[in-house]
């Protein structure tokens, strides 16, 4: 992880979308094998690999099922298998785990708070930076005050029913304590951030520094360029063959 703190966040965010954008304008099932396996041989060098193939496998395992079903079983009047729909299914399928697969890379290898400080440092408004400072936090912090409001319902020995109904019956008292708590905290955010000019008039000086240089400023250009013109670039001949 030290190896990319030492980069700058735009510039890992940079480069992704330029991956992303590239390889899905080019749509060739190889391109997208390979930029999941570079993806997924920069986790294991970070540790997160096993992370990154769980929370990937919750998301893309039901969009190729999904794309199975439309693509490759409804193609045919007796829902039966078809070359032509498990291609295309596979295709669209390898486009969407690409940007997944790169998408949760970023999330496991950005800091959070140099995110944010980049933000902040940026020419962004400041609203921008507290909503993704607020969103990027806010999952952690719901995750723990589910496990309070579990721990406390354990304690007072809340009886569940079994089945279904005893799922939504549990759903349904956890799920109101914690978005009541979530709305409590806003309400008490409200006035602190009201006291203090939000959005303030003048930029604030950061004790935090997010390591930049002229060779990442460059990567970023060229980054941008790759996200505008390669796709424009791969997609041009197959709307002369259209047109």
């Amino acid at each position: 992880m030290k190896r990319f703190q030492r980069l700058h966040p735009f510039t890992v965010l940079a480069v992704a979308a330029a991956v992303v954008t590239t390889t899905t304008a080019a749509g060739l099932w190889w391109l997208s094998c390979t930029v999941i396996a570079c993806a997924l041989i920069v986790a294991w060098s970070v540790g997160k690999s096993k992370k990154l193939i769980g929370l990937s496998s919750a998301i893309v395992l039901p969009t190729f099922a999904s794309q199975l079903m439309i693509h490759g079983l409804a193609s045919n009047a007796s829902f039966g298998l078809t070359q032509a729909g498990l291609q295309t299914a596979a295709e669209l399928g390898l486009r969407t785990a690409v940007l997944v697969v790169v998408g949760l890379l970023c999330a496991l290898v950005i800091d959070r708070h140099q995110l944010v400080a980049a933000i902040d440092l940026s020419k962004a408004p400041a609203q921008i930076g507290y909503l993704v400072a607020a969103t990027l936090f806010l999952l952690p912090q719901l995750a723990e005050r589910q496990r309070v409001i579990n721990e406390a319902q354990m304690l007072r020995q809340v009886k569940f029913r079994r089945g279904l109904r005893g799922w939504f019956q549990k759903v349904r008292l956890q799920t109101v304590p914690l978005v009541l708590s979530s709305l409590e905290e806003t309400a008490n955010r409200a006035p602190h951030l009201a006291s203090r000019g939000f959005p303030a008039a003048q930029r604030m000086t950061r004790l935090r520094e997010v390591p930049d240089s002229n060779g990442q400023r460059w990567i970023r250009h060229v980054s941008v360029l790759c996200v505008l013109l390669l796709p424009a670039l791969l997609l041009i001949p197959s709307w002369m063959d259209f047109a």
